[in-house]
């Protein structure tokens, strides 16, 4: 499970362009995008709902913000990837509080877009590609958070993991007052 921003109208043209660049690679699905705040594990919940309000409780008061995703990267490195990308360029500390909120007293991480995973090695070709492709970047995409969501991974079938939102949070600042989470049915 994670805490993220849903990301499923942002430019597709990221994963198009990972997906020429590296071929190799298993890119996310469309509605699979998100920007990682908090990764809460393998959590056995009988009831989502129960989670999803008390991160609601931890975000009143907190206003939307702008974020622009920015900059093409890949973990442990471009060399030998093994997640490929999207950081963030405006907004990061705006996330990083969002994250505190949510799991106070956990390991802070990087706020990030997963585009691609890559399972083996890279060919030569791939990485050469994949290296151009980060220097001259995708184009940047701004946008407002408004919401958080809690997301489920499904790994139950091959290729890359499937994601279903649980939940939406909204982001209303001070005039929080009775508001309340979306549920995903």
């Amino acid at each position: 499970m994670a805490a993220a921003v849903p990301l499923r109208d942002v430019s597709r043209g990221w994963l198009r362009a990972v997906a020429a660049a590296s071929p190799e690679s298993r890119v996310v699905r469309p509605e699979g995008l998100h920007l990682t705040l908090r990764y809460l594990g393998p959590t056995e919940l009988e009831d989502p709902t129960i989670l999803v309000s008390e991160f609601l409780g931890r975000i009143i008061g907190v206003s939307p913000f702008s974020v622009r995703l920015e900059g093409l990267g890949a973990f442990p490195s471009l060399g030998h990837p093994r997640a490929i990308w999207v950081g963030v360029t405006r907004g990061r500390g705006d996330l990083v509080r969002l994250g505190r909120l949510l799991a106070p007293g956990q390991p802070e991480i990087t706020p990030h877009c997963t585009l691609a995973r890559v399972g083996g090695r890279l060919s030569p070709a791939s990485r050469d590609r994949l290296q151009r492709l980060a220097e001259g970047g995708p184009p940047p995409l701004d946008f407002r958070c408004g919401r958080l969501g809690v997301f489920e991974s499904i790994t139950d079938t091959p290729g890359p993991a499937r994601y279903r939102l649980l939940g939406a949070l909204p982001l209303i600042g001070s005039a929080s007052e009775g508001a309340s989470p979306e549920w995903v049915e």
